[in-house]
């Protein structure tokens, strides 16, 4: 029941007005004549235009979040040769000891073999009789001379056992060197592929940059000879004004619900105690590229529901720019450059997510750790038939090259995502259309 009233109050205030960012045109002029005309055929043409433009960034932001995979195979190689390295050095460490044991041990041995050729008639039934005083005298040498030799048997055996744990870590140790140079050598590979695969999708981006500024040349041309209409005719100024004016106060009234939402989950999350944190198995290569979670608050509290501090954490971050590469379990991070759209929008000198980078955020508050690219998070939990989807689970939306967005389910058909360049955090309707996928991924 908590959980229902906490989404449906984030819902209610999210979606007090259309999410979209997107304007709508001003209406046509009521009027009649060839100048209301060019105006009715400009304002289609700029929706059609601006829907091309959506559509466009839409497609780099495609090809820049399978570029994050890349980057998630070089981070997660780079991690496995981190670990083995580690693990080779305190391998032969160990091999290094019990070696220097085995070798105090010889020492030990040869020790005692030459004081034993040095007297090898003081060890003789003779030399024991010698200068005794009687039969129990020579009882006691005897045996302090068994004893003398069960000892130095034992440090012989000891010593052999020694050698044999030096050798088998030894090999023990050689063998972690080996595994350390081939993760070294796949990391190389893995690097090597990433910024190929990274240069493609740089180009493809360059490529989708050049059709997106031949768009936005016919937009501006067209805002500018409707902008001249209406220069000289006071009905479609007054009209385009009105237009504006609606749209300004939607677009305040979407940030003010905006705020409104964003502050609520903030003060949800200082007042919550998260569970026991349920660190997630490695979902298969390439893993490790998750972020550690967060301090846990410390405002006193009942226990949180799992499910409602990701999704208030994500809609903690309403409003946070966009920025490709973007995120971590922390929070928003500058984002890196692509070579096209990313760059036009800033994003490298941006602090922000981008979608992949907000589930991680999202799920560290409860201790899953996920690499940071929507096709590996697809694969980080249990899968759902997208018709049994639950708040809290993650969307997921791809096309021939693979998974390319992810999303947060919030229940009521409603998610939370970040979009793409140029756009923020938000609340939007979930989009079923061909790409997403019929199932979803379940973490908690």
């Amino acid at each position: 029941m908590v959980r229902a009233v906490v989404l449906t109050g984030v819902l209610l205030l999210a979606l007090a007005t259309p999410a979209l960012a997107q304007a709508p045109p001003p209406p046509p002029p009521g009027g009649t004549g060839g100048a209301a005309s060019e105006v009715g055929r400009l304002v289609g043409q700029l929706s059609t235009l601006s829907t091309q433009l959506d559509d466009l960034a839409a497609t780099a932001g495609h090809r820049r979040e399978l570029a994050n995979r890349a980057v998630a195979d070089e981070s997660s190689a780079q991690a496995r040769v981190d670990r083995t390295r580690a693990a080779a050095a305190t391998t032969r460490q160990d091999a290094d000891r019990v070696a220097g044991e085995a070798e105090q041990a010889r020492a030990r041995v040869d020790a005692w073999v030459a004081a034993q050729f040095q007297q090898a008639d003081s060890s003789s039934v003779v030399a024991a009789l010698a200068g005794t005083n009687g039969p129990d005298d020579v009882a006691e040498r005897l045996q302090l001379q068994g004893l003398v030799a069960d000892e130095q048997t034992a440090a012989l055996d000891g010593y052999e056992r020694m050698r044999v744990d030096a050798a088998n870590a030894d090999s023990r140790a050689r063998q972690a060197a080996a595994d350390a140079q081939a993760a070294a050598d796949t990391a190389r590979s893995a690097a090597d592929a990433a910024r190929t695969q990274l240069a493609a999708a740089q180009s493809a981006v360059v490529a989708t940059q050049q059709r997106i500024a031949g768009v936005t040349a016919q937009r501006d041309a067209a805002r500018a000879r409707l902008a001249t209409l209406e220069a000289s005719d006071a009905t479609l100024a007054a009209q385009r004004q009105r237009a504006e004016a609606a749209e300004a106060a939607r677009t305040q009234a979407q940030a003010a619900a905006d705020a409104a939402a964003r502050t609520a989950a903030q003060q949800r999350l200082a007042r919550a105690v998260p569970k026991p944190a349920v660190t997630t198995p490695d979902p298969g290569p390439p893993s490790g590229t998750g972020q550690p979670a967060p301090d846990a608050p410390t405002a006193p509290a009942a226990p949180a529901d799992p499910v409602e501090v990701v999704i208030d954490r994500a809609l903690s971050e309403l409003g946070t720019t966009y920025a490709w590469g973007g995120g971590n379990g922390q929070g928003p991070t500058r984002g890196i450059r692509d070579g096209g759209v990313a760059d036009a929008f800033g994003d490298f000198d941006r602090i922000g997510f981008d979608c992949s980078g907000l589930m991680v955020y999202a799920f560290a508050g409860v201790g899953k750790q996920l690499p940071h690219y929507s096709g590996y998070q697809a694969d980080a939990g249990p899968k759902f038939p997208l018709a049994q989807r639950q708040p809290g689970d993650m969307l997921f939306w791809a096309d021939g090259e693979g998974i390319h967005h992810v999303a947060l389910y919030l229940g009521d058909d409603k998610m939370v995502e970040a979009p793409e360049s140029g756009k923020v955090v938000r609340v939007v309707p979930v989009r079923f259309d061909d790409g997403i996928l019929p199932t979803v991924t379940r973490l908690l």
